[in-house]
């Protein structure tokens, strides 16, 4: 059974044809992530349209495919009207999930709805979420909030939309948002009626939610009719692609914004630590994210090194140890969730003389997102049972990096894999889309290369570990004073 799967991330959108869980084919079409003012993430959704056709067309086989299965970013905002085919439908760029933007509006929310709302939601939310994000667009732009039909929760479901017609959302996602009675599988009602949101409906993520129309289909160069199923998340569905169903063994994934995740039988609240339904009642995830992964290596090469490329990036960052120097980078360059949320925090390199060279910056930089993920590892793998603490699967396009995946290693002390496909999330959405139309679901992706700590920088990376820990609380009032520095300065807008 073959499917087209889609992928609609943050800086582009991919499309594969997938044969079971094997990847026949894929396209990819870029898109442009865009910031209005500092703290805010933006993106058209035509754009994310555009280029799901354009990377669809670029595929040979994409018309012998039997169903299409959308996932992507998550915890969108993305306030649409009409029906589609009535043009693009978006009634105004999407808000995105790292927006800083509804600080304001957040606060006054969670002084309304106290603590329920972090038991309905399994996690207190933070100023990223969605509700926030409407009632900062009913306050700030009530024109667009007025002309809102339905509020989608991510570019997947703008992609289902414009398949089908059908506004949907994933179990997966909807637990991201703030909006849902997580465990109940619901729209949470207390925050409902708190914002009086437009919300799409709830449909599994291995079932049918509608049907591509004949406008759609000769756009794709698919046949009409066929079924479109809405997949988990992108961080569940690439957690499928990664570890089929696997449960204990502990994964992170690294791209523009990253995550450690861990599938565990039973939804198990911690603090800090995001449970999100799985592809089915038995499996959940629990999950911490990262909001700059990838995102810091590329923020560092562009304006810290002049804009090398990639390569000569990793070559650098290679080729140097900078916690050995005694430099480190706290690489929250958009606010920070770990150990607690921070909206206001900031990166910081740390250590620097005139003696450091490029190759110890880049290498700070992946050092210092390598300390996330160790933190990170230790709070979401249980310390008791069956959970593997002793090795780490890592996935997404950091990882191609031979060098990034040695520093995880070393700075976690766990044996790190490379996972055999970078395109996890396109295999797990294909897999949500073969139970849904009665097919076995994949199995875990094979490993491609292993990376072993080195002992002799244990040390070092422990130290700097520490360095970094203690330096991010300390300076928390400065993050928050620079903030308010730039809203003076007419650059953030403040609560």
């Amino acid at each position: 059974m073959r499917i087209l799967a889609v992928d609609v991330g943050t800086t582009s959108a991919k499309a594969a044809v997938v044969d079971g869980g094997a990847i026949i084919e894929v396209a990819e079409a870029p898109l442009e992530l865009t910031h209005p003012h500092p703290g805010w993430a933006e993106q058209d959704p035509a754009h994310w349209w555009a280029a799901v056709v354009s990377a669809t067309r670029a595929l040979r086989s994409v018309g012998d495919v039997d169903a299409v299965v959308a996932t992507g970013q998550m915890q969108d905002l993305v306030p649409v009207r009409g029906a589609p085919g009535d043009g693009d439908g978006a009634v105004r760029p999407a808000i995105l999930y790292s927006d800083q933007r509804a600080v304001a509006e957040h606060s006054a929310l969670a002084a309304l709805l106290g603590t329920a709302w972090g038991d309905a939601a399994l996690a207190q939310p933070d100023s990223t979420n969605v509700a926030a994000k409407w009632k900062w667009l009913v306050d700030h732009e009530p024109a667009n909030a007025a002309a809102t039909d339905v509020v989608l929760l991510g570019a997947a479901a703008y992609v289902v939309w414009r398949a089908t017609g059908a506004a949907t959302c994933d179990p997966t996602v909807a637990a991201t948002t703030g909006l849902a009675d997580v465990v109940a599988n619901s729209w949470w009602g207390p925050v409902v009626a708190a914002t009086g949101i437009p919300l799409p409906s709830i449909v599994g993520a291995t079932e049918v939610a509608g049907y591509v129309s004949p406008a759609v289909a000769a756009e794709l160069g698919v046949r009409a009719g066929l079924p479109v199923v809405h997949a988990c998340g992108d961080a569940v569905a690439t957690s499928i692609g990664v570890l089929g169903d696997e449960i204990d063994s502990p994964y992170a994934y690294l791209g523009t914004s990253g995550w450690v995740g861990v599938f565990r039988p039973r939804a198990e609240p911690r603090p800090g630590v995001i449970v999100l339904p799985g592809p089915s009642p038995d499996r959940w995830l629990s999950v911490m994210p990262i909001a700059t992964a990838g995102g810091a290596a590329d923020w560092a090469r562009e304006t810290l090194l002049g804009d090398v490329d990639i390569a000569t990036f990793d070559r650098l960052a290679a080729g140097a140890f900078a916690a050995g120097e005694g430099v480190g980078f706290l690489s929250q360059l958009d606010g920070t969730r770990f150990p607690s949320p921070d909206p206001f925090a900031c990166g910081v390199l740390i250590g620097a003389r005139r003696s450091t060279g490029r190759a110890v910056v880049a290498a700070a930089v992946y050092e210092g997102v390598a300390q996330v993920l160790a933190a990170i590892a230790d709070v979401v793998v249980p310390q008791s049972g069956s959970a593997d603490r002793s090795g780490l699967a890592v996935c997404g396009g950091g990882a191609r990096s031979d060098a990034w995946c040695q520093v995880i290693a070393d700075v976690t002390g766990r044996t790190v894999r490379r996972v055999s496909d970078d395109h996890a999330s396109l295999r797990g959405a294909a897999s949500c889309a073969l139970v849904a139309l009665g097919g076995a679901p994949v199995g875990a992706a094979t490993t491609l290369a292993v990376f072993g700590p080195r002992r002799d920088r244990h040390r070092a990376h422990a130290a700097m570990g520490r360095v970094l820990a203690g330096l991010a609380g300390s300076l928390a009032p400065q993050f928050a004073e620079l903030a308010r520095i730039r809203a003076a300065e007419g650059q953030h807008t403040l609560p």
